[in-house]
């Protein structure tokens, strides 16, 4: 099996849609682990994050829209160039949200993740058109669970400190 079925292989479970909800609760377990400054546990949830594109079968059918979104995405990571781009934007994306919460700095951690979120939206209509609508569920997913807990958060904190 050479290195371009492999790729193949992976795009095709990567198009199935439970592997685009499951990263947002991946990012919440990476923001935990750098909150608790734990080093392993951010490597070794970065590394099952990463793998989780071909976790689930693929798919039979998938929205024409999305198929787009993805193709572009493909292309982007077939090309040298943005290929490293594309994925040093996302590993700096990661950087600064661990940084944030490594620094106990919920309210910035949660500008960092929504802005990537948003920014993730904004550039694939900026790239895809109107295609660029079709990632929207998993986006608005990641943006509950996201502010969801951030929201609880700030609340227990705030409750600690009246009790003070």
């Amino acid at each position: 099996m050479d290195v371009q079925n492999i790729l193949d292989w992976a795009f095709e479970r990567h198009l199935n849609p439970l592997s685009w909800y499951i990263r947002p609760i991946f990012l919440v377990i990476i923001c935990y682990f750098a909150y608790k400054r734990s080093w392993k546990g951010i490597l070794i949830t970065f590394l099952v994050m990463t793998s989780s594109m071909v976790w689930f079968p693929a798919p039979e059918t998938i929205d024409p829209k999305m198929q787009v979104v993805l193709e572009f995405e493909k292309m982007l990571l077939s090309q040298p160039l943005t290929a490293v781009i594309t994925l040093f934007v996302g590993v700096v994306f990661v950087v600064l949200a661990c940084m944030a919460f490594w620094k106990h700095s919920l309210k910035m951690g949660l500008i960092i993740l929504n802005s990537a979120l948003i920014g993730k939206i904004v550039l694939g209509l900026i790239f895809t058109g109107e295609n660029g609508w079709a990632p929207i569920g998993n986006t608005l997913f990641g943006l509950l669970i996201i502010n969801g807990i951030g929201y609880f958060i700030f609340r227990r904190m705030k409750k600690r400190q009246v009790a003070l």
